[in-house]
């Protein structure tokens, strides 16, 4: 029989396990590099660490996460959020976001779209009201809601491609265009620098053909490229071929990684990527993609999608 002392008390329960790295990202929606990166940065959520020296994380922090994933998807910067307590954070959720102000306040002259995507709709309607705080926020919740790949192939590319829609049906103008994709441009520049620092693997060079100014699918594969750990050199978009192959040497890369946009003319760039073959050593491999990428000649792999990229360097990095 219980003694007096011990009645009415609750039992004992076992507090949650603590969670790995995978677990907690799975719990919360945000990726364990972007987990890794605010550790390093900001200090939080800092781990516990096993014998093998693997990063467990207290269950009580899933809610904490939850909350600041999304107030970074109202348009707050982490810098912003992830020190502040609970309660804290609590009381910025009752408010409106940065972001919420674009679907509160809907600007004139809104372009109509055939897209049922309502984080879409939402990016389109930044970009009318030329609101990059708003548009980068959305961005963010993207990246963390889908995970990098799932966001490069669906939300940036179909953002890109709504705009380019927009613009060439006369809805938008050539300043929506070039905002949408300077405010992209950053918001892969950002989330690519981290990744940066710590890439280890391969040299690869990242560049554009001569003349072929459109940079956001070539940004996209970067981040791909960086994801997997390549070690990039960069030199994005209208570029000599003479300094591709010269930067390839000089830079002792494994790799050369060459989007094609799609403005680009297809029988030029057949030419331009032959003659970058001739020009780069035997022992550089020559990859080519973008909605521009033509049949290509022979020792030159082209991928039809990043996912496809993604796939092909799992293996090779590991080789």
């Amino acid at each position: 029989m219980p003694t007096q002392a011990g009645r009415g008390r609750k039992p004992a329960t076992t507090p949650p396990r603590p969670l790995s790295i995978g677990a907690l990202a799975r719990a919360t929606g945000i990726p364990a590099p972007t987990l890794r990166t605010w550790e390093r940065r900001y200090g939080w959520p800092e781990p516990e660490r096993k014998p093998s020296g693997h990063r467990v994380y207290p269950a009580r922090i899933v809610g904490r996460l939850r909350k600041v994933a999304r107030l970074l998807g109202r348009g707050h910067r982490p810098a912003d959020v992830l020190t502040l307590a609970t309660a804290d954070l609590d009381a910025l959720l009752v408010l409106p976001g940065p972001a919420a102000t674009v679907a509160a306040t809907p600007p004139r002259h809104v372009p109509s779209t055939a897209t049922a995507d309502p984080a879409l709709e939402e990016m389109l309607q930044a970009v009318v009201a030329f609101d990059r705080q708003a548009l980068t926020g959305l961005l963010r919740e993207g990246w963390i809601r889908l995970g990098p790949l799932s966001f490069l192939e669906g939300q940036a590319a179909d953002l890109m491609r709504e705009v380019g829609s927009a613009w060439h049906s006369g809805r938008f103008g050539v300043r929506h265009e070039h905002f949408a994709s300077a405010c992209l441009a950053g918001f892969l520049r950002e989330v690519r620098e981290p990744l940066d620092r710590q890439a280890r693997g391969p040299r690869v060079v990242a560049a554009m053909l001569p003349g072929d100014a459109h940079e956001g699918g070539l940004l996209m594969a970067s981040v791909v490229l960086a994801l997997r750990g390549c070690r990039l050199v960069y030199l994005g978009a209208d570029t000599p071929i003479e300094q591709i192959a010269c930067a390839a040497r000089e830079g002792e890369a494994a790799a050369v990684a060459v989007s094609v946009s799609a403005a680009f003319p297809v029988r030029r760039a057949r030419r331009e990527l032959a003659a970058l073959q001739g020009a780069l050593p035997r022992r550089v491999l020559l990859w080519t993609g973008g909605a521009g990428a033509p049949g290509t000649p022979r020792g030159v792999e082209r991928f039809e999608s990043l996912e496809a990229l993604d796939r092909h360097l799992a293996a090779w990095v590991q080789s």
